[in-house]
């Protein structure tokens, strides 16, 4: 006993001198400190991986068979989707109560778009407190306003009543309370002003997967569209187009392939027409993990005899989430988007062994339509968008995870924004609006039209953008989300539940419970909920 009360008392004594003051001395001795992450170039660029980071972390997830990524191009006029948890989120069967598991999923958006906010002003707030600020580290400042700019124009189109910080949290403000909501004057001033300064010092091409000249010019078309303010919108986009460094891809074939070949042979030139991507490259450590955004998109064609995972059909598949009825009936027949580009309508037999009797390598897979069920499931068209690039060796198309790079902006889209603002300017005859609308439209082999209104933006807009994340923002901006949803969800008979439960306050989302329980008592919920 007494040995354990000497150790005991040489322990506390050991304790007590060495808790002497250089013991507690809290200078650094190593040169990463705050100071050198936010007032050096080397550091700004750590404190943007991480940023980057954080904003690519929405897409790179398996969480809910990677729904975080795509329930924005899923609840949609355009789509079918058959089952899976993202059928509830299309079917408008989740995402309208802020309560309980649903409030948790909404959750995610919110904290998403908000913790990227929260980076970026710590980037930006002390980066321009800098006395050393000079113009490579206002290039990589202009990267995170951009990103913060984003941030904001996605939560207010989502969520509407949001509300603007520019400050990082900090122990001095982490339990302040939010009283009032952000108006839309506000928000956009702050958007602008973010985007208005990367344009004065961010290049046009920058490493592939990091803001540059023309996300920023894009990011402000689409901006200036939201409030109608068409004269900018031209400007913004003419920017892009006549820069010189970015041009439509000769076909569509190659829009999203070659963007995905990490070390391997890629059969297509240089795309030229992306102007910001999410960059995944598995193995490589920060490279992100492989999911099942594409597994989502493609038919279960494997499971038909005689048929087997192939990398030209977009590998394996669980066939929930596809281009509806009306979005097939505005293809032409010969429109090179449908022609394994960007969607598959034709599948093959392709595994000798197993062909049923009376059928050829080769040979045309035919289900009749009245078998709903075994044609939704194994036959249906598919869209090829997210498919990893088909001589891509890490890929093996028989597993349902993949990796793809996932393309956030691109030209196509440019050209569309300034043809409709060209068309609300100069009417439906202007000669601009045409040129920037027939350009896509040449790309894809059909012809000229020499007419366009509000609803033939809508439907080329379908044929060329469809999936990619922006349709439903696209019609809550010209107000016709609800009559959309309601005429065209689903198929006619088939998953069509989203037109019986749309409800004119859908077009916002409502927000989180728990936020809102972390807010001001007085914070505004949205209208409805």
């Amino acid at each position: 006993m007494k040995k354990l009360k000497l150790l005991i008392l040489s322990f506390f004594l050991l304790l007590h001198l060495g808790c002497s003051k250089d013991f507690l001395d809290e200078t650094a001795y190593t040169d990463v400190t705050l100071d050198y992450i936010y007032t050096t170039p080397e550091g700004l660029k750590a404190a943007l991986v991480g940023l980057y980071q954080v904003h690519r972390s929405l897409y790179n997830s398996n969480f809910g068979e990677s729904q975080r990524a795509i329930i924005m191009a899923a609840k949609s006029d355009l789509t079918v989707v058959r089952a899976g948890q993202i059928a509830l989120w299309a079917q408008l069967r989740w995402g309208h109560s802020p309560d309980g598991y649903q409030g948790q999923l909404l959750h995610a958006f919110w904290k998403h778009y908000y913790k990227v906010i929260d980076r970026s002003n710590a980037i930006i707030k002390n980066a321009e407190l800098s006395e050393d600020l000079n113009d490579e580290m206002r290039i990589l400042l202009s990267e995170a306003k951009v990103l913060r700019a984003e941030a904001y124009f996605t939560l207010f189109r989502m969520f509407n009543n949001i509300y603007l910080t520019t400050e990082p949290t900090s122990p001095e403000n982490a339990f302040d309370k939010i009283t009032e909501k952000s108006s839309e004057n506000e928000i956009f001033e702050l958007i602008e002003r973010d985007l208005e300064y990367a344009e004065k010092y961010l290049d046009w091409v920058n490493t592939p997967g990091k803001v540059n000249l023309a996300m920023a010019k894009h990011l402000y078309a689409k901006v200036s569209m939201w409030q109608n303010e068409w004269e900018k919108a031209i400007i913004k986009s003419e920017d892009i187009i006549n820069s010189g460094f970015y041009t439509l891809m000769a076909s569509p074939k190659y829009v999203f392939d070659g963007i995905n070949n990490y070390g391997a042979r890629s059969t297509s030139p240089p795309n030229r027409e992306t102007i910001f991507n999410l960059q995944f490259s598995n193995p490589n450590i920060g490279g992100g993990i492989k999911t099942l955004i594409n597994w989502n998109y493609i038919t279960n064609y494997g499971q038909i005899r005689g048929a087997k995972y192939d990398r030209n059909y977009g590998g394996r598949g669980a066939g929930w989430v596809y281009p509806n009825q009306y979005m097939l009936s505005l293809f032409e027949e010969d429109d090179l988007r449908i022609d394994n580009a960007y969607f598959r309508t034709k599948y093959y037999y392709n595994d000798k062994p197993n062909l049923p009797a009376g059928k050829s390598l080769g040979d045309e897979i035919t289900i009749p339509f009245e078998f709903t069920n075994f044609w939704y499931q194994r036959r249906h068209p598919s869209c090829l968008k997210f498919s990893p690039n088909k001589n891509d060796l890490d890929w093996d198309p028989s597993v349902g995870v993949s990796q793809a790079n996932f393309i956030i902006y691109r030209l196509a889209e440019t050209y569309l924004i300034a043809s409709e603002a060209y068309m609300r300017l100069g009417g439906n005859n202007d000669q601009n609006a045409l040129y920037y609308l027939n350009s896509i439209r040449t790309r894809a082999g059909v012809d000229n039209l020499n007419f366009i209104d509000q609803n033939t933006v809508l439907e080329e807009r379908a044929r060329e953008l469809s999936f990619e994340g922006q349709r439903w923002y696209t019609l809550k901006r010209m107000g016709v989300l609800f009559e959309r949803i309601t005429q065209y969800a689903g198929n006619d008979g088939y998953k069509d539940a989203a037109r019986q439960n749309m409800k004119p306050h859908y077009v916002n989302f409502p927000i989180p419970s728990d936020q809102l329980d972390l807010m001001g008592a007085d914070y505004p919920q949205n209208e409805g909920y």
